[in-house]
């Protein structure tokens, strides 16, 4: 018996045809992952008359509109030097809508995201002051060491408004939830809540083995908010002179 044959007493004297490709089964096609969000790159804020936002100064792209313009200070230091070695002497331009809408767009020289922080009486947020970008509201801020045995300022920011952040990269915002975390202090955009940092994580050996030198260990009841890439320079721009403002004022 030859292979015909079997085939056809297998298939009651029928040869088996091939099924036409639209009839076969088809594969259901895979969908793509969904995709987050998009995050800004520029900060747009509108304003009716008689209202008013900060911007960082020489951070403007676009002033659509009549407005009233005032350069100012926005951080407090609790000692004169600290802002020289830490940078973090804060000016911003207060934009004020004369006599019809003003729309502001703002934006920073490096990719990253724009960040909205809330902040509220019983929510502080200390944030690094080099990422600043603009805020609305009735705000404080202040400069302050944040850590036990580790030279690490940030700028605490208080009252009742919201920050605007150009954070380099992405963001990753991590709940810590009196969770105890270490993190890279060059790395941490802004931390919500009250929080406690302690310095030395790592021995003198390690410190020099691993590279990993600017580590704190942190806890607190809020989050943490991490940058995936290197902050740049904390200079608020401005060319030379505006160099000579941030270190002499």
């Amino acid at each position: 018996m030859d292979k015909h044959e079997m085939l056809a007493r297998t298939f009651g004297g029928r040869r088996p045809t091939a099924r036409p490709a639209s009839a076969r089964p088809q594969e259901a096609p895979a969908r793509p992952a969904p995709e987050s969000p998009a995050r800004p790159e520029v900060l747009e804020i509108d304003l009716e008359p008689g209202e008013a936002a900060y911007l960082r100064r020489s951070s403007l792209l676009l002033a659509d509109g009549p407005f009233a313009l005032r350069t100012q200070r926005v951080a407090s230091r609790r000692l004169p030097i600290l802002g020289l070695f830490s940078g973090q002497n804060l000016w911003a331009n207060r934009f004020e809508a004369q006599d019809g809408a003003l729309r502001l767009v703002a934006g920073r020289d490096y990719h990253g995201e724009v960040r909205n922080l809330k902040i509220a009486p019983d929510r502080p947020v200390a944030i690094k002051p080099a990422l600043y970008l603009g805020h609305r509201g009735d705000l404080s801020f202040t400069v302050q060491r944040m850590a036990k045995r580790e030279f690490w300022t940030m700028t605490r920011v208080t009252g009742t408004g919201t920050v605007h952040l150009k954070v380099p990269g992405r963001t990753l915002v991590r709940p810590l939830a009196d969770n105890e975390v270490v993190v890279d202090t060059n790395s941490v955009a802004a931390v919500t809540g009250p929080f406690t940092a302690h310095g030395r994580v790592l021995t003198t050996n390690q410190y020099l083995r691993a590279g990993e030198a600017e580590n704190v260990r942190l806890s607190g009841s809020g989050e943490v908010w991490l940058q995936s890439e290197r902050p740049p320079q904390a200079s608020g721009g401005g060319g030379i002179l505006g160099s000579l403002l941030e270190i002499f004022t």
